[in-house]
């Protein structure tokens, strides 16, 4: 009798153990990986923002904005404020759509940098990356939408088949601008 139950407990006691051991070799990776993502995330923020409005030195900083915190960067050469870039994302058909959207004094887009869209299908949501429509925002200083053709003053030409990801960037460049106008009520432009 004794046998038997051993014989029913072995291999539980096997895959707990085994179980148990792989846990603690996933923690113990991600503790050790957890700094050089956050560095490297941190770097391609900051290339992003280098990339969508150029200055000396930028000031991060963060906006209280409709009962939400929005992280921004202040461009300064000298001590005179070029611009600001914002870090934002809104939902694509696949999930977050990421970009930094930069902004001029004058309240231009000065560019946007799309940062992720690895949710996105292939071959068609995944192609807001390409310049032929995120260059369609700079030199916009009012609300943008999305059209599928023929696009005028405040529209941009919606990506072919990703009008949903289309609409996710262009949902962050009017929050951008949003935010601009907001930093005017807290003294900062």
């Amino acid at each position: 009798m004794k046998n038997k139950i051993w014989d029913f407990l072995k291999p539980i006691v096997v895959l707990t153990a085994i179980a148990a051991v792989m846990a603690g070799l996933l923690g113990g990776t991600n503790l050790l990986t957890i700094n050089k993502i956050k560095e490297l995330e941190a770097d391609a923020e900051t290339a992003a923002v280098e990339k969508v409005i150029k200055a000396d030195t930028y000031e991060k900083s963060s906006l209280d904005f409709k009962g939400t915190t929005y992280t921004y960067f202040k461009a300064l050469n000298g001590n005179e404020k070029v611009g600001y870039a914002f870090t934002l994302s809104a939902n694509g058909y696949g999930g977050a759509v990421k970009c930094v959207v930069g902004i001029d004094v004058s309240g231009k887009i000065t560019a946007v940098e799309i940062t992720d869209v690895s949710n996105e299908t292939p071959g068609l949501g995944q192609n807001a990356t390409k310049p032929s429509f995120y260059e369609q925002f700079s030199g916009k200083s009012s609300a943008v939408t999305v059209v599928k053709s023929g696009a005028k003053e405040n529209e941009v030409q919606a990506v072919t088949g990703a009008t949903i990801t289309s609409n996710a960037v262009a949902k962050s460049v009017n929050l951008a601008l949003d935010l601009y106008n907001a930093l005017e009520t807290e003294g900062e432009k």
